[in-house]
C-alpha cells in the first residue's frame, strides 16, 4: 500500500504539494477560532457525582464559586482606605456573572431593636473622625464574625469575596473582575486569589511561556536536523512536516469548537518535537541508499520499502499511546490524547505525501552524495555494538537491577492536581495564597448541603454541633451557616447578651427568627438557606492546597457527618476543596487504565509485525523498562504526580516504542540477507543507531526548552520527557540487542524479507 502510495507520489508531485497547501490554507482559518479554557472544573465528567453536587449547589445558592480579593491597605480602618473598599464593592457588584460581593463595606450584622431585629450594614456611614474610625476598628476586631474572615486581625489588610454566577464563561468574568481593579489604580494593593483565579493565571502564563519557547524548540530542532544532515534540505523538510501538522491540528480543534487547556496548550510543543521523527528516518536511510551507488528513483523506492512500514508502525503506536488518554476520565487529558493522537497520524500523512513528492522533485544533494562517514558517531555506536555483543548477559542483569530500584522508587509517589502547586513558592500567586491562609483560613471554600426540615431544633443543633467539630480540623476555618444567622438573632433579642448566643429551642422560635431576619432585609440569607427551609448551606474555608490534607480532611468530615446527622437528613459534601481529591482519584485510574490499554494494544501490534510472541515481548520490554524508569525516578526525587506528568507514561509508551520498532526492523532486514544475530546487531547499532540517537535528541531537547518554563508542571514535564527519551532510546541499543543477540545466537533465521529489498 504505501510504495503504491509513494509511486503514485512521485508520479504527481506537483498535484500532491498544491492539494497539501490548499488544505493548510483551510486549517489555517480554524486558528483564528481556538479558545483557551481556565475553568478547573470543566476538566471533571459532566456526570461526575461530585460535579453534580457542586452545580446543584451553585444553581440552589447562587453559585459554587469564589474570587477572593486581598486589598493590603496598610491601614483599612481609614476613610480613604474604607472609600477604595466601598468603591470596589459596588464596581463589582455590576460585573456580569457577578451574584454577590462581601466586603467590610457592606458585611451586615444584626442589630435588637424595639420592635424585634434590624438587619443592617456594620458601616452605615463610612466615618471620617478618628474617634468613630477607632470605635469602628476595635468593634470589628473584636468579633470573630468578621475579623480573620473579611478584615485581618491587624487590621492591614481586607478581603472582598467575589460570588460568581453559574456560567460557562468563568475566565471572562474573572478578567472582567480584574480590569475593575485595574480601572480603579487598586493594581499594587489588590491580589486575586482562589482555585479559579489561580488556574486562570497559570494559563495565562502557560500561553506566554509557549509563545517564547515554541520558537526556541524550533531552534533546537534547526540546530539538530543541521548537525544530522549538514545541509539546508535536511532541515527545512522535517520542519515543514511539523508546521503544516501543527497547523492542521489546532485548526481541527479550533473548526470543531475544542478548546486547549492548560495541558493541550503543550501540544505544538509534543507535535514539532515528534513530528520530525519519520523525516529524519526516511532522510538518513535515503542518503544510506544513494551512497550504494544507486539513483534518486531506486534509492527512494528501496527507502519507503525499507523504512516506510516501520513509518506507519511507529506513527501507529505512537497514536495508540495518546489514544489510550482518551479512556480518562479528566476531560483535558482525553481530549489532549485524542488530539495529539490525531496530529500524530497528520505528520505521517504528511510525511508520505508532501514529504517525499519534494524528495521527488529535488536532486540529490552533494552531501548526500558524499561517502565520507561520519567517523565520531558511527565510531562511538561501532564500539557500543561490539560491547552489547560481548557482554550481553551483564547488560540484562545491570537492567533487572536498575529496574528493580526504581520499582522501589515508584511506591515513593506523591500526587498533586491543585494549579496553585504550579506556581513558584515566590510568585505572586502563591504569595497571595499564603497571605490568605495566614490571616484568612485559606482561599477555597468547602460546602457542607443540609437536605431535611431546617426548622426542626434538632437539625439546627446536629449542624451546630457538625460545625463546632470541623472548625477544629487543623485545614478547616470557621464555618458559617443559618445557624450563626439564627445565634445572633437570638443575642440581638437579647440585649447583646453573649449567655443568649444560643439555638431557639423550639420549631416555633425557629420559624419566627427566620420571619424576623426575612424581615429585616438581609442580602445573604438566601445564600444559606432556600426559601422552603428544606435546604441549608454550611461553608468554611480550607487553608491546604496539598491533596494529601486534604482527602484527610475530608476522610473526617465525613466521619463527623455521620456522626452527627441521622438517617433523615441527606449531607451532601462538595466544593474545590473536595473536587481536587476526586480529580486524583480520576487521574490514578485513568493513568493505569490508560497504561495498561496501550502497552496490551501494542504488544499485539509486535507481536503482529514479528510473527513472534517471544520477538513482541522482546520489542516491548524496553518501553515497558521506560515506564518503570520514569516513575521511580519520579518517586525517588520527590517529583508529584500532576496532571502534566501524569500523561508522560503514555507519551513514553507512544514514542519509546518507535525507537524499538526501528530497530527490530532493520536487525530482521539484516538477517533476512544471511547475516548473524551478532552482525545484525553490529550494523543495526552502527547504522540506524544513528537515525535513533538524532530522533531521542530532537524529541528530548525539544521537550527540554520547557525547563525555562515559569509553571513547574510544564518545567518537570520538559526534564521528564527528555529523560524518558534517554531512557527509552538506550534502552532499546541495550536491552533489545542483548536479548535478541542471546535468543537468535544459535539459531538460523527464518524472518522472511520483502523480495524487493532482497533484489
Amino acid at each position: 500500500m504505501l510504495e503504491k502510495i509513494a509511486k503514485w507520489v512521485g508520479k504527481y508531485p506537483i498535484i500532491v504539494i498544491a492539494v497539501i497547501i490548499l488544505i493548510t490554507v483551510l486549517f489555517n482559518f480554524g486558528l483564528s477560532r481556538i479558545s483557551i479554557v481556565t475553568d478547573m472544573k470543566k476538566m471533571l465528567p459532566e456526570d461526575d457525582p461530585a460535579v453534580q453536587a457542586f452545580d446543584e449547589v451553585a444553581e440552589t445558592f447562587g453559585g459554587s464559586e469564589h474570587v477572593m480579593i486581598l486589598l493590603d491597605m496598610g491601614e483599612v480602618f481609614n476613610t480613604e482606605s474604607l472609600h477604595e473598599i466601598d468603591r470596589l464593592t459596588q464596581d463589582l457588584e455590576q460585573v456580569n456573572g457577578v451574584n454577590s460581593v462581601l466586603s467590610i463595606t457592606n458585611i451586615e450584622e444584626i442589630r435588637g431593636v424595639e420592635d424585634g431585629i434590624e438587619v443592617s450594614k456594620v458601616i452605615k456611614e463610612i466615618p471620617t473622625g478618628e474617634v468613630e474610625l477607632k470605635n469602628l476598628k476595635n468593634r470589628v476586631l473584636s468579633d470573630d464574625n468578621y475579623a480573620g474572615q473579611i478584615v485581618s486581625q491587624n487590621g492591614e489588610i481586607a478581603l472582598v469575596v467575589v460570588q460568581l454566577l453559574p456560567t460557562e464563561n468563568t475566565g471572562t468574568v474573572i478578567s472582567d473582575i480584574r480590569e475593575v481593579v485595574k480601572k480603579l489604580g487598586l493594581d499594587e494593593k489588590a491580589a486575586l486569589t482562589g482555585k479559579q483565579a489561580a488556574a486562570q493565571e497559570a494559563s495565562k502564563i502557560s500561553g506566554e511561556d509557549m509563545g517564547k519557547l515554541l520558537p526556541l524548540a524550533i531552534l533546537v530542532m534547526i540546530a539538530i536536523l543541521f548537525f544530522s544532515f549538514r545541509n539546508i534540505r535536511g532541515v527545512v523538510l522535517p520542519l515543514l512536516i511539523v508546521i503544516v501538522t501543527v497547523i492542521w491540528t489546532i485548526g481541527l480543534m479550533g473548526f470543531i469548537g475544542t478548546p486547549l487547556s492548560s495541558i493541550s496548550i503543550i501540544m505544538p510543543i509534543i507535535l514539532i518535537s515528534m513530528g520530525i521523527a519519520d523525516g529524519i528516518h526516511i532522510l538518513a536511510r535515503y542518503r544510506e541508499e544513494l551512497l550504494l551507488g544507486l539513483d534518486k528513483w531506486k534509492s527512494l523506492s528501496r527507502t519507503v520499502i525499507a523504512v516506510g512500514l516501520a513509518c506507519f508502525l511507529t506513527s501507529i503506536t505512537t497514536m495508540i499511546g495518546f489514544g489510550s488518554l482518551y479512556i480518562s476520565s479528566l476531560r483535558s487529558i482525553k481530549e489532549f490524547g485524542l488530539f495529539t493522537a490525531i496530529g500524530v497520524g497528520i505528520a505521517f500523512v504528511i510525511t508520505v505525501t508532501l514529504f517525499l513528492a519534494i524528495l521527488y522533485l529535488l536532486p540529490p544533494h552533494r552531501r548526500e552524495l558524499d561517502k565520507k562517514p561520519k567517523v565520531f558517531l558511527k565510531g562511538v555506536l561501532e564500539k557500543w555494538a561490539n560491547f552489547i555483543v560481548a557482554k550481553a548477559k551483564i547488560v540484562l542483569s545491570a537492567a533487572g537491577l536498575v529496574a528493580f530500584l526504581a520499582g522501589v522508587g515508584i511506591l515513593f509517589i506523591s500526587i498533586e492536581t491543585d494549579p496553585i502547586t504550579f506556581f513558584d513558592p515566590d510568585s505572586d500567586v502563591r504569595l497571595a495564597f499564603n497571605t490568605m491562609k495566614e490571616n484568612f483560613g485559606g482561599s477555597e471554600i468547602m460546602q457542607i448541603v443540609v437536605k431535611g426540615d431546617i426548622q426542626d431544633p434538632k437539625v439546627l443543633h446536629s449542624m451546630e454541633n457538625f460545625q463546632n467539630e470541623i472548625g477544629k480540623i487543623e485545614i478547616v476555618g470557621k464555618p458559617t451557616s443559618i445557624v450563626n444567622f439564627l445565634k445572633n438573632t437570638s443575642k440581638a433579642l437579647h440585649e447583646g447578651k453573649s449567655e443568649y448566643e444560643i439555638l431557639p429551642r423550639t420549631e416555633e422560635e425557629v420559624a419566627q427568627y427566620l420571619l424576623l431576619l426575612s424581615m429585616g432585609g438581609s442580602d445573604t440569607l438566601d445564600n444559606f438557606i432556600t426559601f422552603e427551609y428544606d435546604q441549608a448551606l454550611i461553608q468554611a474555608r480550607v487553608s491546604s492546597f496539598k491533596t494529601s490534607e486534604r482527602t484527610k480532611m475530608i476522610d473526617e468530615v465525613e466521619k463527623v457527618i455521620a456522626k452527627h446527622f441521622s438517617i433523615d437528613v441527606d449531607v451532601v459534601l462538595t466544593g474545590f476543596p473536595v473536587l481536587t481529591p476526586t480529580m486524583v482519584n480520576l487521574l490514578v485510574k485513568g493513568q493505569l487504565e490508560s497504561l495498561a490499554l496501550a502497552i496490551l494494544f501494542i504488544l499485539f501490534l509486535m507481536i503482529l509485525l514479528s510473527r513472534s510472541l517471544t520477538y513482541g515481548i522482546f520489542c516491548t520490554i524496553p518501553v515497558s523498562l521506560t515506564v518503570i524508569l520514569n516513575f521511580g525516578v519520579m518517586g525517588w526525587f520527590k517529583i508529584p504526580l500532576d496532571i502534566a506528568s501524569a500523561i508522560i507514561a503514555s507519551i513514553a509508551i507512544g514514542i519509546g516504542i518507535d525507537y524499538a520498532i526501528h530497530f527490530f526492523n532493520r536487525y530482521k532486514e539484516e538477517l533476512a540477507i544471511g547475516k548473524s544475530s551478532a552482525e545484525a546487531v553490529r550494523i543495526t547499532i552502527s547504522n540506524t543507531g544513528q537515525a535513533i540517537f538524532y530522533n531521542a535528541a530532537a524529541v528530548g531537547l525539544g521537550f527540554l526548552v520547557l525547563i525555562l518554563s515559569s509553571m513547574l508542571p510544564l518545567a518537570r514535564f520538559g526534564y521528564l520527557i527528555a529523560l524518558t527519551m534517554f531512557f527509552s532510546s538506550t534502552a532499546s541499543m541495550t536491552i533489545l540487542p542483548a536479548l535478541l543477540l542471546l535468543h537468535d545466537r544459535n539459531k538460523v533465521s527464518t524472518i522472511k524479507l520483502n523480495k524487493e529489498r532482497i533484489e
